[in-house]
């Protein structure tokens, strides 16, 4: 019998993954069951418990693999020395949720925010991408901040309060562009 690659593991966990997120997607988290999951991405259930060994381990994976999208675009840029303002970073960032192509919309992070309140598997991984998320924002907006003399951890922060604020917007009332979402609320915000 062939020996199966890493590389092709993890390409049947994606493919199981993008079908789970489907399925969630279309039906909820807690309403979407390993049959429903099964039935998408066509493979036997054997085949996905040879991959995961329940839904939380496979809403774990998803967490990891897809909510940390573009980090390392937003770090490249960062290492390059460019000043991107933090609206850029979040801008690149954040498109990935609307694109027409995109593997997670904005609905799938919030319905993972809101199981994660009930599930320290899934709090535990969350938290590991927060982190790495905000790894990755720090790198990208350093040269900005070190230019104009800025409170690198409170820039980050702030960044990560307006992309969590972007994607419930977005998830609650629908599409609406980064740069609107931020110009309200700056507009808000003004003295």
């Amino acid at each position: 019998m062939p020996r199966v690659t890493e590389s092709y593991r993890e390409a049947r966990r994606d493919e199981i993954a993008r079908a789970a997120v489907r399925c969630i997607e279309r039906s909820g988290l807690s309403e979407t069951t390993i049959a429903d999951i099964v039935r998408e991405s066509g493979l036997s259930a054997g085949a996905l418990y040879s991959h995961f060994t329940n839904k939380a381990e496979l809403a774990r994976y998803v967490v990891a693999r897809f909510l940390g999208v573009r980090r390392e675009e937003i770090e490249a840029a960062g290492r390059s020395g460019r000043l991107l303002a933090p609206r850029e970073i979040l801008r690149m960032m954040l498109a990935a949720f609307v694109e027409p192509d995109a593997i997670v919309t904005p609905m799938l992070p919030l319905q993972f925010w809101a199981a994660a309140s009930f599930d320290p598997g899934l709090r535990e991984e969350l938290d590991r991408t927060v982190r790495d998320i905000s790894a990755s924002l720090r790198v990208a907006v350093r040269p900005w901040t070190e230019a104009r003399r800025r409170e690198l951890d409170d820039v980050v922060r702030g960044m990560m309060s307006l992309a969590q604020g972007y994607i419930t917007h977005v998830a609650i009332f629908g599409p609406r562009t980064v740069d609107d979402y931020l110009d309200a609320v700056a507009g808000a915000l003004a003295d």
